[in-house]
């Protein structure tokens, strides 16, 4: 897997953290609904009207007219020019609107923090790690429903422990949404999502959250570039949401956020590994 290494860093007062953020990806989606327009008007699909209307004007010779006439003999060329550059604009658009769609989920899960850290006044709360996957997975359920896939848990028995909480749901949910997105694009196979909640195997006091997919995958070459480019650059892969804001808020809780694909169609594996303080006497 690639890991990427916890980082000290000063720890930023959590409503102002997501005050910014969410302005930054409010901007982003300013930046995203601008794009889409000037792409959309660049369509020229008034250009097929007209080619339209040049042949059903010489439907009667039409073979003569495409073969022999200076202006008729330009149309198959043209619509072959014309079809290219339609389908780079749509490509650049599919593009966008996924860019769009990933940070719309961001502010989603920040709002979902923001809406805790009232509750919960931004301090270290009690996690039971199960319970926050599968609250996470409730929420998606009809989703997962109305896609057909099929959900395994498999939790081994981890204490509570002491952790902020409401800095943790934004990350799995993100995690999550990864997941389904990465299945949702590759329809026609039976998919399964499988949950792993367990003691971090190679790092004591840690707790180890995975979430497995069978869909999309990432090529190998590229599996740095997903986490580690914030959502303003181009990242591989359609399916993905904002992982760099995961990645470094994983970070900041003192863990590790790292992802794993054997390739395109094989599925996505993304492992959480988080320090915890176990409750006394729950060790």
């Amino acid at each position: 897997m690639t890991e990427f290494q916890t980082m000290e860093s000063p720890r930023p007062v959590a409503g102002e953290s997501i005050f910014h953020k969410m302005r930054n990806i409010l901007n982003s989606i300013h930046v995203s609904t601008g794009v889409l327009h000037q792409q959309l008007r660049e369509f020229h699909l008034e250009d097929f009207g007209r080619v339209a209307d040049m042949l059903d004007a010489h439907s009667s010779n039409l073979g003569w007219y495409l073969s022999q006439d200076p202006k008729g003999k330009k149309i198959p060329n043209f619509l072959g020019r014309l079809s290219q550059s339609l389908l780079e604009k749509h490509l650049l658009t599919v593009n966008e609107l996924n860019a769009l769609q990933a940070n719309v989920e961001q502010l989603e899960c920040l709002l979902t923090a923001g809406q805790g850290s009232k509750k919960a006044g931004g301090l270290k709360d009690t996690a039971k790690f199960s319970v926050l996957m599968d609250e996470v997975i409730d929420l998606h359920q009809e989703e997962l429903d109305r896609l057909g896939v099929q959900v395994v848990r498999r939790y081994q028995a981890v204490p509570d422990g002491i952790m902020e909480v409401n800095a943790l749901l934004p990350i799995l949910l993100n995690i999550v949404r990864t997941a389904i997105n990465a299945m949702r694009d590759l329809p026609g196979r039976s998919h399964c999502l499988t949950l792993h909640v367990l003691p971090c195997p190679d790092r004591e006091q840690f707790v180890r959250m995975q979430v497995e997919d069978t869909g999309v995958g990432i090529p190998v070459d590229m599996l740095t570039q997903v986490v580690s480019l914030p959502s303003s650059q181009p990242r591989p892969g359609t399916f993905l949401p904002n992982l760099y804001a995961s990645n470094m808020a994983a970070k900041e809780l003192g863990g590790a956020l790292r992802i794993w694909s054997d390739g395109a169609q094989q599925g996505t594996t993304l492992t959480l590994d988080l320090p915890v303080i176990h409750m006394e006497g729950n060790q």
